[in-house]
């Protein structure tokens, strides 16, 4: 939680949209949750995958071009026939691995965007993989009009699978398992993963969307804090220290702060909570706020707050909050778990546990650059943090 302004904010909210119930349930506390599925397994989320789409619905995306009808129906997201519009990602990637599910009406024409822009066709403005295996000069896994993919079978009609590499100028397109470009185009670096509707006769559809983004590094050692400041109230009891390679958080207000600040990036987290009488213990991930001189604070840092919170109420687990609750409970407590979280301009995105937990983008643009803080929030919380990872990204732009 944030400072008492904030929850006085968001208890008004709470009111105001008629949530007396989930209030008053919060007050009393309740039996622990048991999570929500995620539609990566969990060996695979260790290894970095993080899925796009949620398999229920367009959460995470943004429709762009024009208007275009995408359901959602046991799993599969569809779009039948109506024109020429794309769902792009409201998270931004630069390096990355990218895996793709994906079927096509006879005859169909699709595509699988990336580092693509929103202002320009992102054919044009991004790199596009193609899908059309009828296309002669971009067969199906070409970058489109960049690098020519040789051919080999996609069939209409069935499930084809697509593997895109993407590191610096370098680009690898598997499709079916099968390598069909290895080549370079620094053309750009960063932007959105898109998903195209063609035109009026196409019928497309995809299933399985998953992303690993690359290049993080490691901020935290195992074995100390180098790199972090420790924040505690001289009046608070509180006790952070480094316990089996982990940051063991106990009791609360207080944080652990970065020495460095951070803009726009991607950053992953691997926490652990224990459950505190009928409650579960409660953290947060602080990101972009301004870093209080000296050793004296008075308050949280004010930039936006990744919820942890491993029950049904208040913003939840992935949750930004004060501004959008989580869709979920995809962790629990005595369970490690992976956050993730992706920030580049005024656009945020969680996953728990590989799964998209809250997408918001913030209409008035008011947090630019700042610390990362690991909270430490009541006297009843235990916290564990045992990984914290990081890479810099930054907004869409035409290189060349």
């Amino acid at each position: 939680m944030r400072s008492k302004r904030l929850q006085t904010d968001c208890l008004k909210q709470f009111m105001v949209a008629g949530g007396w119930m989930l209030f008053l349930s919060m007050m009393i506390g309740g039996a622990s949750f048991a999570k929500d599925p995620s539609v990566v397994p969990a060996d695979k989320n260790a290894e970095g995958w993080i899925a796009l789409f949620n398999g229920t619905d367009t959460s995470g995306w943004e429709m762009f071009g024009d208007a275009t009808e995408w359901t959602v129906k046991e799993g599969i997201l569809e779009n039948v026939g109506t024109g020429g519009g794309w769902l792009g990602t409201v998270a931004t990637f630069g390096d990355f691995d990218l895996i793709v599910e994906w079927q096509v009406s006879k005859g169909g024409n699709s595509g699988i965007f990336f580092r693509a822009g929103t202002e320009d066709v992102p054919w044009v403005d991004g790199f596009e993989s193609q899908i059309d295996e009828d296309d002669t000069h971009n067969p199906t896994g070409s970058i489109y009009n960049h690098l020519a993919a040789k051919k080999v079978p996609s069939p209409d009609e069935q499930w084809n699978t697509t593997e895109i590499h993407a590191e610096g100028p370098s680009i690898v397109v598997k499709v079916n398992g099968q390598e069909v470009v290895n080549g370079q185009d620094e053309s750009f670096t960063h932007g959105r993963i898109g998903l195209q509707m063609h035109d009026n006769n196409s019928t497309v559809r995809f299933r399985k969307v998953w992303i690993r983004p690359l290049g993080l590094k490691s901020l935290y050692n195992g074995k100390d804090f180098t790199g972090w400041k420790v924040r505690i109230p001289k009046d608070r009891k509180v006790e952070i220290k480094v316990e089996d390679g982990a940051i063991r958080i106990q009791g609360g207000p207080g944080y652990v702060e970065s020495q460095e600040d951070y803009g726009d990036f991607h950053a992953r987290f691997r926490i652990k909570t224990l459950p505190k009488d009928n409650s579960s213990s409660n953290s947060g991930i602080f990101i972009r706020g301004p870093r209080f001189p000296g050793d004296d604070y008075v308050g949280w840092p004010e930039g936006l707050e990744a919820q942890v919170f491993n029950q049904n109420g208040d913003f939840i687990t992935g949750g930004w909050y004060h501004f959008m609750k989580a869709s979920g409970v995809y962790a629990q407590d005595e369970e490690w778990f992976w956050m993730d979280i992706n920030a580049v301009e005024n656009r945020y995105q969680s996953w728990v546990n590989g799964m998209p937990a809250a997408t918001w983008v913030d209409p008035e643009n008011r947090f630019i650059k700042g610390i990362i803080g690991l909270q430490a929030h009541d006297p009843k919380s235990v916290i564990f943090y045992s990984g914290a990872e990081l890479v810099e990204l930054a907004p869409h732009k035409k290189l060349n």
